[in-house]
């Protein structure tokens, strides 16, 4: 098999592969952007009261 069809079909299984990728995303809902949200202060809440419970070096 010479290097050109090699080449070809790589570029098909390629341009598959992102077609599908496409059609698989999607965006989400209002609901799912505030719960992200919502998550991420509270995590980020949980990590500065860890960080204000450290002793600061002297």
């Amino acid at each position: 098999m010479s290097t050109e069809w090699m080449w070809g079909i790589g570029i098909v299984v390629l341009g598959l592969a992102i077609a599908y990728a496409l059609m698989r995303d999607r965006t989400r809902s209002a609901a799912e952007k505030r719960m992200t949200d919502v998550v991420t202060k509270e995590n980020y809440r949980a990590e500065d009261m860890r960080e204000r419970s450290r002793p600061v070096p002297e």
